[in-house]
């Protein structure tokens, strides 16, 4: 199935790459979305677990040499994923919103992106990535949506990433003030 086959010829294509505000290069709404409307197919190769955990490893450790973050995978079952980093897959270049305006989802181990609501031609698409809370310091978010989490994390770990980001910053006060010689706030020592 190619990208053009999900769009309806009758009413045009539903969507067109263009540069992005929020990070390099982006998808936007070509015409106006319905809800629910399937805009595109998540395209990629079909690896094992193992080897999804071995190419995302070497994408971290490649990210933190060169700056990039180009890690395409998509979670399919308990035993697949799907690694869409390749040319044909225009939906990875959606990028990462705190507030989607479209979701991803399987049927029968495909991935669609669908509109979460309705879109007004001209709109970039975003969906919310998922990120685990666990590597939330490796994904700074950049979607500027007025709710933006400020990481790229899963909005229902976003109570943890709270905790998390509060931990650090009373971590980071108690350093400062060791290093100043005052004492912390609370400390008994």
């Amino acid at each position: 199935m190619s990208q053009n086959d999900v769009n309806s010829p009758a009413v045009g294509p539903a969507y067109e790459i263009r540069r992005s505000n929020i990070h390099g290069t982006g998808v936007f709404a070509a015409r106006d979305l319905r809800k629910g409307e399937r805009i595109l197919e998540y395209l990629g190769e079909r690896i094992s677990k193992e080897e999804s955990e071995r190419r995302g490893l070497a994408l971290m450790e490649k990210a933190q040499h060169d700056g990039g973050a180009a890690v395409y995978i998509f979670t399919l079952d308990d035993e697949w994923d799907l690694d869409g980093d390749q040319p044909d897959n225009d939906a990875r270049l959606i990028n990462h919103s705190c507030e989607p305006n479209c979701d991803a989802w399987n049927y029968d181990n495909r991935l669609f992106i669908e509109a979460r609501r309705a879109i007004k031609k001209g709109e970039e698409l975003g969906f919310n990535y998922g990120f685990s809370v666990d590597t939330w310091e490796d994904h700074p978010c950049r979607c500027g949506m007025p709710k933006c989490a400020g990481y790229i994390v899963a909005r229902e770990e976003w109570p943890k990433l709270r905790r998390a980001m509060m931990a650090k910053l009373r971590a980071a006060s108690v350093e400062r003030a060791k290093k100043s010689g005052s004492r912390a706030a609370g400390s008994d020592a």
